[in-house]
């Protein structure tokens, strides 16, 4: 990401996240009058979904902004990994409520649904509304390396295809009479909702634990290490990396001849550091050196 666009990336993750509580506090409204007025199952379902999507919503804005904070003396590392935490609670509600849905749609199995072409209008166009802010979301969340507006994206685009899926139930009951699909098709938007959820809390999770990073991250990183390879440095070793947030925090041994001045090393560093700060713009690298001799042989790389 260019230096303007990582200056730029607070206030476009805001604005994402404003969009998306936009949107899903509409469709909650919206869908709601829908299930009264149809009596339909998969049309609550979508309700209750698009209510955790809202929540979700709200989350993120709360996420992003107290992620935004610089660090401080409690939280040296900075705040990111709020947006983490917040991509698990996303996950979790999306979970329970689709076992709230679950239940609501087995209780009413078969009961009729009435004005279903009012509620195949609404599904379509709630489906399209969606489709466009989630690409938008999606794309500011790629951009910053969002872990919550990620998570957010993950909602509304799930909503997209629930949205589609609840609008075929209704014409296959207004085309057929079959009522019973109305609560089959919320049953199987409500297993495509907690998959979701589910792989919102593991992604989440993965970096909560600090899990390393992705492989392209590793091999952007050695890539880094190869090409600087300055006169005197003879091996790197340790190499360790997590994600927080949008922060790649990297941190490396480079073994060096024992016979290198302390002012000369730090060269080195810098040098190492500016490489990897290149590959990575959003990387906080560690550098430590080590004269040969000291390092685990086993371990060395170069």
């Amino acid at each position: 990401m260019s230096a303007n666009r990582l200056a730029d990336a607070p206030r476009s993750k805001r604005n994402a996240a404003l969009l998306s509580v936009a949107l899903t506090g509409t469709s909650v409204v919206v869908k709601g009058a829908v299930a009264v007025v149809t009596g339909s199952s998969a049309v609550l379902a979508e309700t209750a979904h698009s209510f955790s999507d809202l929540l979700a919503a709200l989350i993120a804005l709360a996420a992003v902004r107290a992620a935004d904070r610089p660090p401080d003396p409690q939280h040296p590392f900075g705040h990111q990994k709020l947006e983490h935490v917040s991509a698990v609670a996303e996950g979790l509600i999306l979970i329970l409520v689709a076992g709230f849905v679950v239940v609501q749609s087995a209780r009413s199995f078969g009961d009729p649904v009435e004005n279903s072409t009012l509620g195949i209008v609404v599904m379509a166009a709630s489906a399209g509304a969606s489709f466009f802010v989630a690409r938008r979301v999606s794309r500011v969340a790629r951009d910053a390396h969002s872990a919550a507006l990620e998570a957010d994206s993950a909602h509304i685009a799930a909503d997209v295809w629930s949205s589609v899926g609840t609008a075929a139930a209704l014409l296959v009951i207004a085309l057929t009479g079959w009522v019973e699909v109305d609560a089959i098709f919320g049953i199987a938007i409500s297993a495509w909702v907690a998959a979701t959820g589910g792989r919102l809390v593991l992604n989440g999770m993965r970096v909560l634990i600090d899990e390393t990073v992705s492989q392209d991250d590793l091999d952007t990183i050695r890539d880094a290490l190869e090409a600087v390879r300055p006169a005197g440095v003879i091996s790197y070793h340790r190499l360790r990396a997590r994600r927080s947030g949008a922060v790649r925090h990297v941190d490396v041994h480079v073994v060096v001849e024992p016979t290198m001045t302390v002012a000369e090393a730090h060269v080195i560093t810098d040098q190492i550091e500016s490489s990897l700060e290149e590959r990575l713009p959003s990387a906080d690298v560690v550098v430590h050196v080590e004269p040969l001799g000291s390092e685990p042989e086993a371990d060395a790389h170069y």
